[in-house]
């Protein structure tokens, strides 16, 4: 059965289950005029090195400086696998989650992001994401608050990998000039080598 929603748009009805509950379908949200849903993806071809220093950046992505949106990131995702085997009972290191101001990565893979509805979406305004296995070069930028650390496997026993989500309750939100990066926190292990790779999802208003 149907019933009009009193108060409503008069051409808008909600339909109601048996015992007169509200039955709800769950559709997509509107579309913004400017901005839309995005991601990236990206995980340098390289090695990264033994005993990488604390401090080195290894991914960055900005919201441009000149952006009248904001982004609001919903999901992260980041995944390592072992190249070569660790030290046992050695330091496993940690990659960290934070965020910047100022300048943007440079001198690494420039990656593409992807429009969710290309149909629908605007351009997005994070036009910088950069990775590197070495060390993104970073200049004129002031690092922020600590968002998410995760500690890495110590890879002792062949080959082995692990994921990490970030997943909050509550959007990371980017005004115009802020960034985020991928960036060691606490010194890699020594003699062990490990790639990774990462996808980003947020949406520009």
């Amino acid at each position: 059965m149907l019933v009009t929603i009193i108060g409503g748009t008069s051409a808008v009805v909600a339909d109601v289950d048996a015992n007169k509950n509200l039955y709800v379908i769950p559709g997509l949200p509107a579309h913004p005029t400017a901005g839309g849903w995005y991601s990236v993806t990206g995980g340098p071809a390289g090695i990264v090195a033994a005993a990488l220093v604390t401090d080195t950046p290894l991914m960055a992505m900005r919201l441009q400086a000149a952006s009248t949106r904001k982004a609001y990131i919903t999901r992260i995702e980041v995944s390592f696998a072992g190249a070569t085997i660790g030290v046992s009972a050695g330091v496993a290191g940690v990659l960290g989650i934070q965020r910047f101001t100022g300048g943007v990565g440079s001198t690494g893979t420039e990656r593409v992001v992807n429009e969710m509805y290309e149909a629908l979406t605007t351009a997005t305004d994070v036009t910088s994401v950069q990775d590197k296995a070495s060390a993104l070069t970073m200049t004129n930028v002031a690092y922020g608050a600590e968002v998410a650390w995760v500690r890495q496997a110590l890879y002792i026993n062949g080959s082995m990998w692990n994921i990490y989500t970030f997943n909050p309750d509550y959007p990371l939100v980017l005004a115009a000039g802020d960034g985020i990066c991928l960036r060691t926190r606490v010194q890699c292990a020594a003699t062990q080598t490990w790639v990774f790779a990462y996808t980003v999802y947020w949406r520009e208003l």
